[in-house]
């Protein structure tokens, strides 16, 4: 029975570094064969270490590991920029970072019963503690450090992510010092064993949901940026359409318009002229974009936002220096001016006293410098950005935002004075 546990501790050691050699693996580089050769290859991997491991040879041990690595990255896997060199090296760098681990794991673990006093367990209970103390080290080194720091994306790992392992982590480490009490009495506890073992696949596969939960709702976040994207541009496209109709309407009538103010000039009526004029001035002002920038879709998008302030009552003033923004998309254009002015709308309009929204746009040592304050009423903040009170879907906005500001390598600063709320943003021309 005791050959029997110590084979199952192998097995589940080889399984978990398996495990974590292919996630990381399946993550980072393209697959060249169906998933179920994976399957087989991982079991194949696995039984291969366990007969090694029964030899009990370390250097033999670390040897097909580090050749099984670099065996299965070079022939089962490839990327669109092929390397196989660098993919080599970063996944025997993993495995040379499991093995450290592994081996601070025994430390750790002898210390631990140095530290208690246990020197009289079971040979073979000792044997799979250090079978499965150190695993769980390598599990949580690799989940909480290693996939964060190369990672491909830039996805954040949240706080509650972390909460999340740290809770895992210590509820571990207190199960394992129970069960090294009950193995401090010198007995043999088949159960114990077993439950080490539960233990570990526990914190495997917890630890795997959890971080493919908080992807699935990064990930889910993205869709809605895009999604956010698609409807501003689709707006701001009805928005063009309308005018477009307006435009035509005014054309259509222009001879009739010309008539009408010729006739008055004829009657010598010119006053009423001169007021006709003015009207027919007045309709096709909001049709003509006032040239703030060199950029079009800005002050298409500008000319929009004034308009919408003057009949919410709220002033505008813009102050622009003499910069270019034609490096800058024209959706991320909609996307980043088009939400921050929304916002700054929405709390002006709902401020006491002066309403306002002030834009600057100047540069500075090769970066642009975009500046929007408004007036505001008390704003609530969480984890550095303001709290929405537009119920589902809040924060989209700002999201959009940021991810556009990425493209440029930017940054976005938000900040309330009493009551005046700041939205700095730096981009790299």
């Amino acid at each position: 029975m005791d050959r029997v546990l110590l084979i199952l501790c192998s097995c589940l050691n080889s399984f978990v570094i398996t495990a974590i050699l292919f996630q990381f693996m399946n993550s980072r580089y393209k697959k060249v064969f169906k998933r179920n050769i994976y399957i087989l290859i991982e079991a194949a991997i696995v039984l291969c270490i366990v007969f090694v491991n029964a030899i009990n040879n370390a250097l033999l041990n670390l040897t097909v590991w580090f050749g099984v690595v670099g065996i299965t990255v070079y022939f089962l896997y490839y990327e669109d920029k092929d390397k196989p060199l660098r993919r080599i090296l970063e996944c025997e760098a993993l495995m040379f970072c499991m093995t450290v681990c592994e081996s601070l794991g025994v430390i750790f673990l002898r210390w631990i019963l140095q530290a208690v006093n246990v020197s009289n367990i079971n040979v073979t209970m000792l044997r799979c503690l250090e079978a499965t103390f150190p695993t769980i080290i390598i599990i949580f080194f690799y989940y909480m450090i290693i996939s964060r720091l190369m990672k491909k994306n830039n996805m954040p790992y949240s706080r509650m992510q972390y909460a999340i392992y740290f809770i895992m982590l210590g509820y571990s480490l207190i199960n394992m010092l129970v069960i090294i009490e009950i193995f401090a009495q010198g007995q043999i506890n088949y159960l114990c064993a077993i439950n080490m073992g539960c233990i570990v696949l526990a914190d495997l596969y917890l630890l795997y949901f959890v971080k493919m939960a908080d992807e699935k709702n990064y990930y889910e976040n993205q869709v809605k940026v895009l999604e956010q994207q698609a409807n501003i541009q689709y707006e701001y496209y009805l928005a063009q359409a309308k005018k477009y109709d307006k435009t035509v309407q005014i054309l259509h009538d222009v001879k009739k318009h010309i008539k009408a103010i010729e006739d008055l000039y004829t009657a010598d009526q010119r006053g009423m002229a001169s007021e006709y004029a003015n009207k027919i001035g007045d309709l096709l002002k909001p049709l003509i974009p006032v040239q703030y920038t060199e950029n079009p879709i800005l002050n298409i998008l500008l000319t929009d936002k004034e308009t919408i302030m003057k009949d919410k009552g709220i002033s505008m003033e813009i102050k622009i220096d003499n910069v270019s923004l034609d490096f800058v998309e024209p959706i991320d254009v909609t996307t980043i001016f088009g939400n921050l002015l929304d916002n700054a709308i929405e709390a002006a309009e709902k401020a006491e006293g002066d309403k306002y929204v002030y834009i600057k746009i100047g540069s500075r040592h090769q970066m642009i410098i975009i500046s929007i304050e408004n007036s505001c009423d008390n704003v609530k903040w969480k984890n550095d950005s303001p709290i929405s009170k537009k119920g589902k879907g809040r924060g989209i906005g700002l999201l959009n935002v940021r991810s556009s500001i990425d493209k440029y390598d930017g940054s976005l600063k938000l900040k309330q004075e009493n009551k005046k709320f700041v939205a700095e943003l730096f981009l790299n021309a």
